[in-house]
C-alpha cells in the first residue's frame, strides 16, 4: 500500500506498507479482499490523522476472482471512491504519463509477468493502447523471448519513440540493461519496481 501525494497520485510517496496475502488454503489470514479493505480503511485513517485529504484509492488486481471479491467486500461494507484496475492497464496508464514526461508521442509498454509478457504501443496524449500482443514464454530464456517482442514492436507502423519496461511478480531490474543492449529505443523502469503497480 502506498499513499502518494499530489492530485493525480503523481508526487512524493508519503507511506509505504507491506502486507502478506493469504496462500492456497491459508486459514490462518483473513481473505486477501479483508486484508486490502482493512488497508484501505487503515490508509484512510493515517492520512487523516497526518493532515492529507485522500482523494481517491487505487487497487491493482491479478486476478480476476480476487477482484470480484473485493469489489463486493468494499459495496458491503459502503466503501467508496476505490477504482480496481488490472495490472496491465496501471501498467499503460504509467507507461503515458512516463513517455508525456519524455515527450514520447507513444510509448512502447513491455509488461512481464512470470509466465509471460505483453507489448502495447500507448499514445501518450490520450493513454489509447494499440497494437497490444501477450505472448507466453516458451523457452528457457525470458530475456531474449523479451528483446524479440521488442525488436518486433520497432517494426510496427506505430513505432514507439520509448520502451516502459514494468514487471507484475516479476523484477525487471536485472532485465533493464540486457533490453537497453538490444535495441535503439531508450527504455525506462520504475525506481521502485515493487510498488509501481
Amino acid at each position: 500500500m502506498v499513499l502518494v501525494e499530489g492530485d493525480n497520485g503523481d508526487g512524493a510517496t508519503v507511506e509505504q506498507d507491506d502486507f502478506a496475502l493469504p496462500g492456497n488454503g491459508d486459514a490462518t489470514l483473513p481473505s486477501a479482499p479483508e486484508q486490502v479493505v482493512s488497508a484501505i480503511l487503515g490508509t484512510r485513517e493515517g492520512a487523516a490523522e497526518g493532515g492529507y485529504q485522500l482523494a481517491s484509492t487505487g487497487v491493482t488486481w491479478t486476478d480476476q476472482l480476487e477482484a470480484a471479491a473485493l469489489r463486493d467486500a468494499l459495496a458491503a461494507r459502503k466503501i467508496e471512491n476505490v477504482m480496481l484496475v488490472s495490472a496491465f492497464l496501471a501498467a499503460a496508464a504509467l507507461a503515458q504519463s512516463v513517455g508525456s514526461a519524455n515527450g514520447y508521442g507513444r510509448t512502447g509498454l513491455l509488461f512481464v509477468e512470470p509466465d509471460a509478457a505483453t507489448t502495447a504501443i500507448v499514445d501518450s496524449a490520450d493513454g489509447s493502447v494499440v497494437e497490444a500482443r501477450r505472448e507466453p514464454f516458451t523457452s528457457g530464456d525470458p530475456a531474449a523471448e523479451l528483446a524479440a517482442m521488442v525488436g518486433d514492436m520497432q517494426t510496427l507502423e506505430s513505432r514507439p519513440d520509448g520502451l516502459f519496461l514494468i514487471g507484475s511478480g516479476v523484477d525487471v531490474g536485472p532485465l533493464k540493461p540486457q533490453l537497453e543492449a538490444t535495441t535503439s529505443l531508450p527504455v525506462s523502469a520504475p525506481e521502485e519496481p515493487a510498488t509501481a503497480l
